[in-house]
């Protein structure tokens, strides 16, 4: 059975694509970051908005890490994690299965999942003949994290890794609470790790997320802002995104784009990774339907409204159905402002409701993740051409 040509554009949620545009610059960078450690502690922060390769991104870093010689733990976190006791548990679990991976032996299996326990009871620990003091110098949870962390990465030296890095997607979603007897996680990881950093233990933090993410850290119990290199992913230019567009094309070998039709993709998606690989696996698939070996901007035009379609129930709707109908009622009245960025005086004179009505949304909606506040009185979206969206909502009702 003869099997139908394969489309080679792949949009989803951290799908690798056929060929990676653009972020050579990054890798780059980040093999320099990961080559002074332990003696320059290597820990990165990666942000952007959703739909610019985040996750992409951070899967390829994984990989260079482990090209480089370092065991990885790699884990997307959920809004459950920001709590104290369920982030110490997925810690606990994915460092039981690294050491699993690292040796056949038992007492290493064993080692991470019973490192709790057994090293709660400890003042001291010891690392490559140095001693110093955990239990003095952190609060429990804290100590808890870099017992474990020291525990599996000793476990990645002894299997001749030279050293742990540990990667954590939709970082955003760790907040500490403001009151002091709440849960704080990300300040007892980012504290963690620091304290083991200062005693040569080589082991490396990658945290990447929303924008949310950087004003999260400043607000965090520790002296984060020193500890990371900062890395803001955002979209391609014209040369990359085309060929993030026509790379595919090319090695598939069965379909090319008329040049004319590439330069208006390009703008139409204002170069961001996710829409690029939407745009090309529908004009491919119309392009295959039809039979034809060249796509052209008639193609385009005639499918951009089944895109948009697809577009906004795979990308925003399921982002906006999860709000109040208060909270949505605010984002459709923000289509109607100016934009970027969001003045809050103009959209409380955009809406209906109470001036102190829309700063209590606002606020919802950045904890959903939905917005940012890049400064005082104004807000951005997290999802690049989110205002059209709205638009086109606003139509539609």
């Amino acid at each position: 059975m003869i099997r139908p040509p394969r489309n080679p554009f792949r949009p989803g949620v951290g799908l690798q694509p056929e060929y990676l545009a653009g972020r050579d610059a990054p890798i780059a960078q980040f093999r320099r970051v990961l080559e002074g450690t332990p003696d320059i502690p290597g820990n990165a922060r990666i942000t952007g908005l959703r739909g610019v390769g985040k996750t992409v991104l951070l899967k390829r870093l994984q990989e260079v890490a482990e090209e480089m010689g370092f065991a990885t733990i790699a884990t997307e976190l959920e809004p459950r994690h920001c709590d104290e006791v369920t982030f110490h548990a997925l810690l606990t679990r994915q460092a039981t299965e690294l050491a699993k991976r690292l040796s056949t032996m038992e007492r290493v299996r064993q080692a991470a999942a019973e490192a709790v326990n057994a090293l709660r009871r400890m003042a001291t620990v010891t690392f490559e003949g140095f001693e110093w003091s955990l239990a003095g110098d952190l609060d429990r949870a804290t100590h808890d994290v870099a017992a474990l962390l020291l525990e599996v990465t000793e476990a990645a030296l002894k299997a001749e890794k030279r050293g742990l890095v540990l990667f954590f997607d939709e970082a955003q979603v760790l907040v500490d609470d403001k009151s002091a007897t709440g849960s704080h996680p990300l300040s007892s990881l980012i504290a963690a790790v620091s304290t083991l950093q200062k005693q040569g233990v080589p082991i490396s933090l990658v945290l990447c997320g929303l924008p949310t993410l950087a004003v999260n850290l400043l607000s965090a119990r520790t002296y984060s802002e020193r500890m990371f290199r900062g890395f803001k992913v955002d979209s391609l230019g014209f040369e990359d995104a085309s060929k993030a567009f026509t790379e595919p094309l090319a090695s598939a070998g069965t379909i090319t784009a008329d040049p004319d039709l590439v330069t208006r993709v390009v703008s139409d998606v204002e170069g961001y990774p996710y829409f690029i690989q939407l745009w090309g696996a529908e004009l491919w698939d119309a392009a295959n339907d039809a039979g034809t070996p060249q796509i052209n901007v008639a193609v385009l035009d005639a499918i951009e409204d089944r895109i948009h379609e697809r577009l906004d129930l795979d990308f925003y709707e399921p982002r906006v159905e999860s709000l109040t109908p208060a909270e949505q009622d605010l984002l459709l009245a923000s289509a109607q402002c100016t934009y970027p960025p969001l003045a809050v005086a103009e959209l409380n004179d955009a809406s209906t409701k109470s001036n102190d009505n829309v700063n209590v949304l606002l606020g919802r909606l950045v904890k959903a993740n939905v917005l940012y506040r890049p400064r005082k009185g104004q807000y951005l979206y997290t999802a690049p051409k989110f205002r059209e969206y709205l638009q086109r909502r606003t139509e539609q009702a």
